[in-house]
């Protein structure tokens, strides 16, 4: 019976206010200022997802909004919860070609073989869009032998066929 409580007890925080809104819209403005408010004042939490499944910490990293992103880490956000289809922070961030993001989110340690909702990484997300340099920052910061990483890397850079190398990373 306790546990149906705390059940109900989580949806109850999880009802989408006007301050949430507000969070979003000043993510969206690129208001840290405006976001340390929010989450101070008001108590709000930023890995809250909308109706949409989106959430304030999702939007810094697919927007790159590294200084709403910087204060949503130091007030203590979990940077691996997942958005409403399965996307890590990681994976929007590689797949929107957010560079600055990507690094800051990578200095989380964060997993970066984590797989969203289609088994794909953010490494494929990467690949998928021809970002080489989102791609090869993603190999480099991988805790693997570095003639390993160069390998991969020198295949990427020096190959027109993409889906070969991406067929590896499956």
């Amino acid at each position: 019976m306790k546990s149906l409580k705390a059940k109900f007890k989580k949806n109850e925080s999880q009802d989408w206010s006007k301050s949430d809104e507000r969070l979003l819209q000043a993510v969206e403005q690129n208001e840290p200022d405006k976001v340390t408010a929010l989450i101070v004042k008001k108590g709000l939490c930023p890995t809250k997802l909308d109706a949409e499944g989106k959430s304030a910490f999702h939007l810094c990293a697919s927007r790159g909004r590294l200084d709403c992103l910087e204060v949503i880490i130091s007030h203590g956000a979990d940077v691996s919860v997942t958005d409403g289809a399965g996307f890590s922070a990681l994976h929007l961030a590689a797949k929107n070609s957010q560079h600055e993001c990507l690094k800051r989110l990578l200095q989380e340690r964060l997993a970066v073989d984590c797989t969203d909702g289609i088994g794909r990484t953010p490494l494929h997300h990467a690949g998928t869009s021809n970002m080489a340099s989102i791609f090869a920052f993603i190999v480099l910061s991988l805790n693997v032998h570095s003639s390993c990483q160069l390998a991969i890397y020198y295949y990427f850079t020096h190959s027109t066929d993409l889906n070969k190398l991406i067929f590896y990373f499956r």
